[in-house]
């Protein structure tokens, strides 16, 4: 069949390639099929084209006692991994976790687990590292072609312990996989959440000031401030909403724990931690006084005191 250009034309084929991620020739096939219908042939590209594949999987390593979750994303065509992110606990309910809910309502429990109390922070932190360079080498090297491969290739970084896993896999098309469920309010713009979100979270977060505080010079590590959630982005209100830091539509301050402080030229970058693997990052002047309340000495005294308090 020939190509009707009066219905094809350039600007559809290319639209249809941005849109579905298809090649210019299947973009043609398309049109030309559906007599140049462009929401015709999106729906029929969706059928042929789907190419990403979301892995979603948990898994219970029973000699150590430790329940996880592993999700990986990968596009087929290129053999990219498109996200990863993992949670690792103590805590057993992760492992009630239905694993056949949509890619996206499954990635959005892991940062939900990742605040519950039992996350392991600092092994979360080595899986979702090694295990992802693990996952893109046998991905690069055309060893994971089939939810078994993706089996096998979890039970091979893990090989050595006593585990259990658990995997389901859905295929989506790039068009599916670009849009959202309606997690986030009307206001923001619903875009895919990138791998930055991975493993450790950094928010912009503006420090309270308090003429009666403490200046940003005597700042120690241990002390806690009044700090605000000021970051734009969408993942920023997203765990706002987990942690308390938002009410209604507005970011509100809470308290948070200083974790590092690094003078730069002649501010000071301070670094917060809100929530395991939850973080807050602020910018400070030189010669701010900031409200603390709580200091690193306060709560060493406070432990030292206790037993004999209770006396």
């Amino acid at each position: 069949m020939a190509l009707n250009l009066t219905n094809i034309t350039v600007e559809k084929i290319k639209a249809l390639m941005n849109d579905t991620g298809c090649e210019e020739s299947e973009a043609k096939m398309a049109l030309e099929f559906m007599g140049g219908n462009f929401n015709k042939a999106i729906a029929y590209v969706g059928m042929l084209l789907k190419f990403i594949t979301a892995y979603k999987a948990k898994i219970n390593i029973k000699n150590e006692n430790i329940f996880g979750l592993i999700h990986i994303i990968t596009n087929n065509r290129n053999l990219d991994l498109l996200r990863f992110s993992t949670v690792m606990s103590y805590n057993p309910v992760i492992y009630e976790q239905d694993i056949k809910v949509d890619w996206f309502s499954f990635e959005k429990e892991i940062y939900s687990y990742r605040l519950l109390n039992g996350v392991i922070e600092n092994y979360t932190k080595t899986i979702d590292i090694k295990l992802r360079e693990f996952v893109s080498g046998n991905l690069k090297d055309n060893k994971i072609l089939t939810i078994q491969d993706v089996k096998n290739t979890i039970e091979t970084f893990f090989s050595g312990n006593d585990i259990t896993v658990e995997i389901v896999a859905q295929e989506l098309t790039l068009r599916e996989y670009r849009k959202l469920p309606d997690y986030f309010p009307e206001e923001f713009p619903k875009e895919t959440v990138s791998g930055e979100y991975s493993s450790a979270i950094e928010l912009e977060t503006v420090i309270f000031e308090d003429s009666a505080g403490k200046k940003i010079e005597d700042l120690c590590n241990g002390d806690k401030v009044l700090a605000k959630i000021t970051d734009s982005r969408d993942i920023a209100h997203y765990i706002g909403h987990l942690i308390g830091a938002k009410k209604e539509q507005n970011m509100i301050p809470m308290p948070a724990e200083v974790l590092n402080i690094e003078k730069k030229d002649n501010d000071y970058l301070v670094k917060l931690k809100y929530a395991d693997l939850i973080f807050g990052v602020s910018h400070i002047e030189h010669g701010r006084v900031l409200k603390i309340l709580d200091t690193r000495d306060t709560m060493t005294w406070n432990s030292k005191l206790l037993p004999f308090l209770a006396r």
